[in-house]
């Protein structure tokens, strides 16, 4: 059952009533991206399983701290809220899981915090690693391309917020 938790605009499905739709409306994008609030709340594997039988790509972007179901061959976003309310772990499993971490930075201590999270991989491969500059101040900026030209890690930017496109 897919639902929104938009109570004005409230949308409720299963999997295969979802597509029906996607279908009467003759879309055509073939890559479904499954963010917030939290879709990993919920179990994504009908939907996620059903989209990839049906030639589609999925994604999901996730905090991490809620157990990821879904199909093997989603690809998953773990975009973590280290420090953030509520002080919500990120699970293991989830970091393990993971395809991508995408992090924001403002400050060396942002940076800091990722490499403590980035201690359960030991010997073993990294996902591939974004830094976000959270805003568009030049320190924040410059601080993660350093990073990424240092560490051979991805630069994540909001590049609507650099054009001016909120």
């Amino acid at each position: 059952m897919l639902q929104s938790s938009d109570t004005e605009n409230f949308f409720t499905a299963t999997p295969s009533a979802f597509f029906d739709l996607y279908n009467q409306h003759a879309y055509t994008a073939k890559h479904i991206v499954i963010t917030g609030g939290e879709p990993c709340m919920y179990d994504l594997t009908e939907l996620t399983t059903l989209a990839h039988t049906l030639g589609f790509s999925t994604q999901i972007e996730t905090s991490g701290t809620f157990e990821i179901k879904c199909h093997e061959n989603t690809w998953v976003t773990l975009s973590a809220k280290i420090n953030m309310p509520g002080k919500l772990e990120v699970l293991p499993s989830a970091l393990h899981r993971a395809n991508e971490i995408k992090h924001p930075v403002a400050m060396q201590k942002h940076i800091n915090e990722l490499d403590d999270l980035l201690k359960i991989y030991q010997n073993e491969t990294k996902p591939l690693i974004y830094l976000q500059p959270i805003s568009q101040q030049k320190r924040a900026t410059e601080l993660a391309v350093q990073v990424c030209i240092e560490r051979n890690w991805r630069l994540s930017l909001q590049t609507h917020k650099y054009i001016g496109v909120e």
